[in-house]
């Protein structure tokens, strides 16, 4: 066999099994498509179910406390007023603003996130557009088989997602693919599931489709410089992120430095999926409502101010592993405050951040942005039709490892330039939480930090820095790593 019929070859099996595929989500739930049982989880029901339809490991409580009642009363006025403020839209923005930043009734949001998104306006400006994106998909995709390994991934332990080729699934299959061609220049990236998965739970798929174009491209939100290769906009908020700790948690700062937590390994899927799988997922759906009020200046002040809520536990605990476990897991189990005073603090943060004149990070390059039209359909190249895996790095991938390594030396040089470890806590920035929200932090208990006075320095070898996070890159294909957590 040559190697033009070898190339013929293995184009033919990748087009017969994205056509395999296709095929299978075109089916769902049709009896006559069969599923191997390890694709779907086991499935019980009773008294395990939130009312977002994620399953629980224990009952949920069978009745309802006065303080449920009494949210549930709230909800119900504020559906009312929601209701009436959506029909007269828009709204004057500062009646907006205070009514996202106290909750988008679960009931309403569909509707809300239709309006803050314009959504009904770009399927009106693009008629035709996502079924013909569709079509081409079936055809051309290069994606097909990696969306749908994802797609049976997400939100493995939610009602709408949880069964193989549900209504859901499908509809999450086709937007991810149909986005693909939409948008050439970024293809897919794993991130884009969980985004476009949340915008499902909530609304029809053509409307998830262009609802993630949305916070793709519009530069309010910016997503696609999270998504794209080499991660340009991930580099410029971290970069953000740690200038803001630096200059107003010096000693929390110091703190991950000398325990080598880098904010690459704790802030990925905060600033990827705004926050969700991080926090509960009622306190990420109401930073997403504000993210798309607000846009991304959001995410930042929110990954503040989770670390500034939680800095005391923090402190305590003394090696990489326990902090990042604590940050990725624990907090989305018990995030120890109410979703209100979480949002609160979140106000708070962000003015104070504006007052520093910290709130917005650097402007963006051109890199973050789509510089190919979009709907334009630009056939694959052949290592891409046959599904073959790069081995090497491309030059993009090679500056993100450089970035990291440049990060952690000048986090060191700055800690070792600090005259005292006990540097005053956000020293510029004062923020007052309620008293009777610790009362609820149960899982947070533990030995406070004593406060005293230390001449303890460190330098780069006391302090024994690895770049453990730059040798995880270099052994890791850096896409799967990033978004794979």
């Amino acid at each position: 066999m040559t190697d033009g019929e070898q190339q013929e070859a293995l184009v033919k099996r990748a087009e017969d099994e994205r056509e395999d595929i296709f095929r299978r989500y075109e089916l769902g739930l049709d009896p006559s498509n069969v599923v191997d049982s390890w694709e779907n989880p086991t499935f019980e029901i009773y008294h395990r179910t939130d009312k977002y339809g994620f399953l629980h490991d224990s009952r949920l409580p069978s009745t309802r406390d006065a303080q449920e009642v009494h949210r549930n009363k709230i909800e119900m006025e504020r559906d009312k007023k929601w209701m009436k403020m959506l029909n007269q839209w828009p709204p004057p923005q500062d009646k907006l603003h205070k009514r996202v930043y106290k909750g988008i009734p679960d009931r309403v949001r569909m509707v809300a996130w239709n309006k803050l998104l314009d959504i009904q306006q770009s399927i009106k400006n693009n008629a035709g557009v996502y079924l013909r994106m569709l079509e081409l998909a079936r055809k051309y995709s290069t994606e097909t088989r990696q969306i749908d390994a994802d797609v049976n991934r997400q939100f493995r332990d939610n009602l709408a997602f949880r069964e193989r080729y549900s209504v859901k699934q499908c509809s999450l299959f086709n937007v991810l693919n149909a986005y693909s061609i939409y948008n050439s220049e970024l293809g897919y990236c794993q991130g884009m599931a969980c985004v476009a998965g949340v915008l499902l739970l909530y609304l029809h798929e053509e409307e998830a489709f262009w609802a993630l174009n949305t916070l793709i491209t519009d530069q309010k939100y910016g997503m696609h410089g999270l998504f794209i290769e080499g991660f340009p906009k991930l580099t410029r908020f971290i970069d953000h992120h740690d200038r803001i700790m630096s200059k107003i948690m010096r000693k929390l700062h110091k703190h991950f430095t000398k325990h080598n937590v880098d904010a690459l390994l704790y802030a990925i899927k905060w600033f990827f999926v705004v926050f969700v799988e991080r926090v509960p997922f009622s306190l990420s759906l109401r930073v997403w409502d504000i993210f798309m009020l607000d846009g991304d200046r959001v995410i930042l002040s929110m990954a503040i101010t989770i670390l500034y809520l939680h800095k005391d536990e923090l402190l305590r605990l003394k090696d990489m592993d326990a902090i990042i476990e604590y940050l990725q897991v624990r907090l989305h189990k018990n995030f120890g405050y109410s979703d209100d005073d979480a949002i609160q603090a979140l106000e708070r943060v962000m003015k104070k951040l504006k007052d520093l004149k910290l709130d917005v990070p650097p402007p963006a390059k051109s890199n973050e942005f789509p510089s190919r039209k979009l709907g334009d359909f630009v056939e694959a190249d052949m290592e891409k039709k046959i599904g073959r895996r790069r081995n090497d790095y491309t030059d993009a991938e090679k500056q993100v490892i450089t970035d990291v390594i440049s990060r952690q030396e000048q986090n060191a040089i700055d800690v070792q330039s600090t005259v005292s470890y006990e540097t005053s806590e956000c020293a510029t920035v004062t923020l007052t939480v309620p008293e009777d929200s610790h009362s609820i932090r149960s899982s947070l208990a533990g030995t406070s930090v004593a406060s005293h006075g230390s001449s303890e320095t460190m330098s780069l070898e006391d302090n024994n820095i690895h770049l453990r996070t730059a040798n995880m890159l270099q052994n890791t294909p850096q896409r799967e790593m990033l978004l794979g957590t």
